[in-house]
């Protein structure tokens, strides 16, 4: 332990004391509220990001009726006027940015099946949202009153029931959910935490031995240190240096979003809980060891970094796979495609962690997960070794990675 003790503490200095891993620790937090905030303010009205009001034109439409509609488009900061004439005469209008669209509205809304809106950004689903929202309600009012029914009946029969939504966790308690994109991002704001520093450290590990053997540095190394002793000492430094980053980042962020989200009325935070975030750590511990000694050994068997960005490229892709599906994990985690990710150890820590962000995971499965993460990466830490202790001293070869995999049978 001696000497594996050495190698720990001088990776650890050696990577704290780098300015990227410096630079890093100070922005990640920022970087981490940004992504959770800036959504979400995204997502809400126009006039939470400060931009201008909306201009809609309501083509052909009584100025009465839109006089007595207008407030409800101003809590969105929507702006609807009345406009007489052909729709297209508004084109040139809407591509010289006069107003932002228009809406056809036929004489008789009571009969109305379809209507047309235009406009140069077709995928505002806010604006849209609201139109249907409101125009809609407006258009079924008509129909009632036309029916017979009393204009002082209208609105409590067109009012639409508030719905909220609760959680029933495994211990009973039924806690409140918070909205979908609220959910969506915080997801996604620990899975890319998980894929970010488990895919930088674990470059980093596969660079310093690539660096190492490609100097020479590892020759003179081993004269004195067992290849076991240099492959576990700089996983282990790297991984203390990690967990140190991890915690400054998840403390600043949590207090940064705190202090903000409250000012701009986000809930930041679903599924925060000592319990989580106790996942979170376990999950990128078990993540970081499996990818690390993937890359240790990896890094051993390449000849430049060129030649180990394409025998790592296959780790990556399973790294990307539950960022690129956090959107059906999240809402659909009890699907067998989703529970079988969860289970796979290259896909687990992300995706399981996920399906436990929105209690979706049942006791039994994170065991299993777990159990199998921990048997997956006992033997990759076996089969690195292997490759490491041949792969370290052998240079003038590209090994594709099929021979790679030989080297951890050669001995």
């Amino acid at each position: 332990m001696g000497k594996l003790g050495k190698i720990i503490r001088m990776e650890f200095r050696l990577t704290v004391a780098n300015k990227v891993f410096i630079i890093l620790t100070i922005v990640g937090p920022f970087l981490i509220a940004a992504v959770t905030i800036l959504p979400s303010l995204l997502s809400g009205s126009g006039g939470a990001m400060g931009g201008p009001a909306t201009r809609i034109a309501l083509v052909g439409a009584d100025p009465r009726f839109v006089q007595e509609i207008s407030p409800a488009f101003l809590q969105a900061k929507i702006e609807v006027s009345a406009v007489q004439g052909s729709a297209e005469s508004l084109d040139p209008q809407v591509q010289a940015g006069v107003i932002d669209g228009y809406l056809v509205m036929p004489a008789d809304l009571s009969k109305v099946a379809r209507l047309e809106y235009v406009s140069k950004n077709a995928v505002d689903f806010r604006v849209i949202s609201v139109l249907q929202g409101v125009i809609g309600k407006a258009i079924v009012a008509q129909r009632l009153i036309k029916a017979g029914v009393p204009p002082l009946q209208v609105a409590s029969l067109t009012q639409s029931p508030a719905f909220e939504t609760r959680q029933l966790t495994h211990n009973g308690e039924k806690k409140k959910n918070s909205d979908f994109v609220t959910v969506l991002m915080t997801g996604l704001t620990f899975a890319m935490l998980l894929y970010m520093t488990v895919l930088l450290y674990g470059q980093v590990i596969g660079r310093s031995v690539l660096t190492e053997k490609t100097s020479k540095t590892v020759e003179i190394m081993l004269s004195s240190v067992r290849p076991m002793d240099l492959l576990f000492g700089k996983i282990l430094g790297k991984a203390l240096a990690s967990l140190l980053q991890y915690g400054i980042w998840v403390t600043v962020s949590a207090a940064v979003l705190k202090l903000i989200g409250p000012r701009f009325g986000l809930s930041i935070g679903f599924g925060l809980t000592m319990s989580t975030l106790a996942y979170l750590v376990l999950f990128f511990i078990l993540a970081y060891f499996l990818y690390c000694s993937l890359y240790a050994a990896l890094g051993a068997a390449s000849e430049d970094e060129q030649h180990l960005g394409q025998l790592a490229w296959p780790m990556v892709i399973f790294l990307v796979i539950p960022i690129v599906m956090i959107s059906p994990i999240i809402t659909t985690p009890q699907a067998p495609v989703i529970i079988g990710l969860s289970l796979f150890p290259l896909t687990a820590p992300i995706v399981m962690f996920l399906r436990i962000l929105v209690g979706a995971a049942r006791p039994w499965e994170i065991l299993v997960s777990i159990g199998l993460i921990i048997a997956a990466t006992a033997g990759v830490i076996w089969l690195s070794a292997r490759i490491f202790q041949v792969g370290i001293l052998m240079t003038g070869k590209r090994f594709k990675f099929r021979e790679v995999l030989r080297l951890a049978r050669s001995r």
